[in-house]
């Protein structure tokens, strides 16, 4: 009967459902995000209520104690939203925006460990108002941020700024890109990732009635970029926001890889290419690495994971909104909420 159950789901689902993958809880608290750094110690930051904490974890599963951060008036959690944390080879740096809308950012430097007080990123006050922020790192100490911007117009664009002191300033504000409909999705995360001079802000757009993913990126370190370009070939008419932004990461090769929702479906696409079909499910992240590509997902109420070299999706156990981050050997660590804790395994 077990047997006849287990085949049942797979026939339905199309997913594999083994015991769930051992998992180490982090801390209290909920939207967890991960920076790695040369040495292969992954950065996290999370929040609890208006407390963000952080703490660092190596590949061998060695964690430091937990610092608490700060108390900010107002944390934006919830749906996707939350902190975000990046790492260069001399700072760490975490961005955070409040309810009123304003970006924060705290900056550490690495050689002392000690944090600098928070200062605002956006030129203009209480303009970020829906809470998504992304955030990335040069090889020069440098970073850029990128979120939805609601100045000018009361519509939202995707707005950026880019500091090249290890997070303790910000460059005057851009706007990076403004729909030419009047607004790009509001509620859906933006993501970043970068390599050498190579800078890519990922969003969904919201361009003659449809919700589909774009790319823009940068070839000089942040200082310009380009046309914002369409991912895959498909499109999504909707007249509500899915808040699913999917995910982006970019491979020791320099190519770029990225997964997002369409309707219920996960594709899969390298700027230019067509898209693949991957899976049924919400919420995707994505660690691209020499064996290839692994993607995270969220399923009726689980987390799934599709393995390079594999099409079947297989358990992690119960939780939501996931973060991979890849280390120097190709392992990927993935992060998650699960009722009220943070939790990390290695996949």
């Amino acid at each position: 009967m077990i047997y006849l159950l287990i085949t049942l789901y797979v026939l339905v689902t199309g997913f594999i459902k083994p015991a769930p993958i051992a998992s180490t809880e982090i801390g209290k608290g909920i939207h967890p995000s991960v920076g790695m750094d040369e040495h292969g110690t992954a950065h996290i930051v999370y929040g609890q209520g208006e407390v963000l904490y952080y703490t660092t974890l190596s590949m061998d599963n060695q964690a430091e104690s937990t610092v608490r951060l700060d108390s900010l008036p107002g944390l934006h959690l919830g749906a996707s939203r939350g902190p975000q944390i990046a790492v260069s080879n001399q700072s760490v740096v975490i961005i955070a925006l409040d309810k009123a809308g304003n970006v924060w950012a705290y900056s550490q430097r690495r050689d002392t460990r000690k944090w600098q007080k928070r200062i605002r990123v956006n030129d203009v006050p209480d303009i970020a108002k829906e809470g998504f922020v992304a955030l990335t790192a040069g090889p020069d100490n440098s970073y850029n941020a990128g979120w939805l911007d609601l100045r000018n117009n009361e519509r939202n664009k995707l707005a950026g700024a880019r500091s090249t002191d290890g997070g303790r300033s910000w460059s005057v504000n851009t706007i990076l890109y403004q729909s030419p409909d009047g607004t790009i999705c509001e509620c859906c995360q933006v993501s970043a990732v970068s390599q050498g001079k190579h800078v890519a802000f990922m969003f969904r757009n919201f361009l003659n009635g449809a919700r589909d993913i774009y790319l823009i990126q940068s070839t000089n370190g942040g200082q310009s970029f380009g046309t914002a370009e369409k991912l895959g070939q498909g499109t999504w008419p909707l007249k509500a926001c899915p808040m699913d932004g999917g995910g982006l990461a970019i491979g020791p090769d320099g190519i770029i890889s990225t997964v997002w929702r369409r309707a219920d479906k996960l594709f899969t696409a390298h700027p230019g290419q067509p898209e693949v079909e991957r899976a049924t499910g919400k919420n995707p992240k994505i660690a691209a690495t020499r064996k290839g590509d692994y993607i995270v997902f969220q399923q009726a109420g689980q987390l799934w994971a599709i393995l390079p070299g594999q099409t079947q999706p297989v358990s992690l156990g119960p939780g939501a909104y996931a973060k991979l981050t890849r280390f120097t050997n190709d392992r990927v660590l993935c992060l998650w909420e699960q009722e009220g804790t943070i939790r990390a395994t290695m996949i």
